[in-house]
């Protein structure tokens, strides 16, 4: 029964600790607009294209000639969603619009909810594969109850100002990987992080699933 009760309370916990960096960072670029949020998501793809482009040698003209292309791309993809976008308003009346937008928030919140119970039975299976002991799973348990003490006292607490808000997440990534580091070895970690990152839900080992979501991150950035 004890057995049971600790695999139970575990696999949450060690979802809410592999998550938390993600959810500090996701709370720490809430407060900036679009266009900074968008420019930041873009700089490792920038950074891996412009890897790309040296190792094939492209001169810096036709580098220029690329860059002037995905600009002109970029502009067009705007201007189309935006003729799209006044194209609805037009066939739309106000009702239905706020029945299609009532109908898109319930179908992502079912989306999330089933991703979310996919992902926690191939956490409960992974964790059952470590055989961690109970001493181990109920550490798991207290950090995850201190890592969302954490974030609910940042999310309410009285932050001076952007820094500070920044500064205080950053504290808190590094205190909550430290907790990772000390209770899960480098390959339990490097598992998890792969299930949490897998893009078709399944778990490739921490080798395999690195190989490919490379293999997708090269052929986005070289678009």
């Amino acid at each position: 029964m004890r057995r049971s009760l600790t695999r139970t309370l575990l696999a949450p916990a060690l979802l809410a600790v592999a998550i938390a960096p993600l959810a500090l960072s996701a709370s720490a670029s809430s407060g900036n607009d679009g266009h900074h949020c968008w420019h930041d998501g873009l700089r490792p793809c920038q950074e891996h294209r412009q890897a790309l482009l040296d190792r094939a040698s492209i001169d810096d003209e036709t580098r220029q000639a690329l860059e002037a292309a995905r600009t002109e791309h970029r502009e067009a993809v705007r201007e189309l969603r935006a003729q799209h976008r006044q194209r609805m308003d037009e066939i739309l009346g106000e009702q239905q619009r706020e029945a299609l937008d009532t109908a898109r928030r319930e179908m992502r919140e079912e989306r999330r909810a089933e991703r979310r119970e996919a992902m926690q039975q191939r956490m409960n299976a992974l964790v059952d594969s470590w055989q961690l002991p109970d001493a181990k799973r109920e550490a798991l348990r207290e950090a995850r109850e201190a890592i969302y003490a954490d974030m609910q006292a940042l999310r309410e607490g009285d932050v001076d100002s952007r820094e500070a808000r920044r500064e205080a997440m950053r504290e808190l990534r590094e205190e909550h990987q430290a907790t990772l580091t000390r209770l899960l070895s480098d390959e339990q970690i490097a598992d998890m992080r792969a299930l949490l990152s897998s893009r078709d839900g399944r778990h490739h080992g921490s080798k395999g699933h690195r190989h490919s979501h490379r293999a997708d991150r090269d052929e986005r950035c070289a678009d």
